[in-house]
Order: C-alpha cells, then sequence, then structure tokens
C-alpha cells in the first residue's frame, strides 16, 4: 500500500448529461482544499444519491443502509473508528487502452480502544465515503490519486455557496418582514385574475 496519503474532503457530484465516448459514468470530486489538487471517483447515480442522503441528517425511523449503520456497529463492539483510506488499483492495460482511470479501493482503519495497532477492512470506495460521512471519519487518499487540479472548481464551488448564502439570507429577511396585508392583497389578486374573461380563441 502508499504510504504518502493527504486529507481529502468530498467537494461535490457530477453527472454526464450526454453519452461520451469512451462512456464516462457519474462521478464525485474529492481533494484537498490546502493542496488544491484532487480526484475523480467514477461511479453510478445511485451510489451517488446514496452518500448524498448519508451526508444530510438522517430521519429518525429509516433503516441505515449497511455502510452507514457499520461504523457504530463496530463501536458497540469496543472497537474505534480512525479514518477511511482511499488507494488506486491500476486497470489492466486493455482497459487503459478504452480510456478507463484506476478503480479505488476503500479501507477503514479501526482498532481496540487503547490499542495503537489497526485493523483494515476492504469496501469499495463509495461505501467507505459513506462510513466516513456518517462517522465523521477523516478521508486519507494516496498522492497517487491526486493528479486534478481542483483550484478553479474550488473558485465555483465558493462562489455557488456564497450566493445561495445571500439567497438564504434575502429569503429570510423576506419571511420576517410579511405580514397578513401581503397575503390578503395576493388572495385578492389572485381572485381579480380569475374573474377575467378568456380570450376567444
Amino acid at each position: 500500500m502508499a504510504n504518502k496519503m493527504r486529507k481529502v474532503s468530498l467537494l461535490g457530484a457530477f453527472e454526464i448529461q450526454a453519452e461520451a465516448d469512451p462512456p464516462v459514468r457519474d462521478g464525485l470530486i474529492l481533494g484537498s482544499r490546502r493542496e488544491q489538487l484532487g480526484f475523480v471517483l467514477e461511479t453510478s447515480r445511485e451510489n451517488i444519491e446514496q452518500i448524498v442522503a448519508i451526508a444530510a441528517p438522517a430521519k429518525p425511523g429509516l433503516p441505515m443502509r449497511l455502510a452507514s449503520a457499520l461504523g457504530p456497529m463496530l463501536e458497540t463492539m469496543g472497537y474505534v473508528l480512525r479514518r477511511v483510506e482511499l488507494i488506486p488499483l491500476p486497470l489492466e492495460d486493455e482497459l487503459k487502452e478504452e480510456g478507463y482511470g484506476s478503480y479505488v479501493q476503500g479501507w477503514l482503519v479501526y482498532g481496540n480502544e487503547g490499542s495503537r495497532k489497526s485493523r483494515r477492512l476492504a469496501m469499495t470506495a463509495t461505501e467507505s465515503i459513506q462510513v466516513a460521512l456518517a462517522a465523521g471519519l477523516p478521508i486519507m487518499a494516496s498522492v497517487d490519486l491526486l493528479q486534478l487540479n481542483v483550484s478553479q472548481f474550488l473558485g465555483e464551488l465558493d462562489e455557488a455557496n456564497t450566493q445561495q448564502s445571500q439567497e438564504t439570507r434575502k429569503f429570510h429577511a423576506f419571511v420576517e418582514n410579511i405580514t397578513a396585508t401581503d397575503f390578503q392583497r395576493f388572495y385578492e389578486e389572485k381572485l381579480s385574475d380569475g374573474d377575467e374573461e378568456e380570450p376567444s380563441p
């Protein structure tokens, strides 16, 4: 296994809107904000939806997927969850020629309480990300994966987050200042619009 690792976070997800040659699947973007380097993890849209669902607070009473339930289950057995590691698995030459990237192997690193010795559990990359998000674990990636410059993407992401925050503040300000008179005026306008005769065809 590679020794050099960097802490990364889940930066975003994307969907392929058109057919591509060679075939490209939907994917996740992971990377380091500090070093502005990252990589793309190609995966299915279903996996992306599951990861997004786990990243959001789970609703009480909903059954948890194994990936998100695994961490709490190990903790009840007396294990301490330490981190998740993502390691590249190179493809065969034939697949490389077809334009595919490297597969990524996920590992859940855990150990007994009071012991420095670690154990490793092999998982798919998307399952390990789900465990990390559900249990609040750091995600470590091999430096061999971090070949993508994500500085422009991070700028666009920050800009989108800033715009969303501004829109949220405007909405809250609107809600705080709305009055019953505003609702009455809107209702009366809808009624007057409904009384107008429709133009004949």
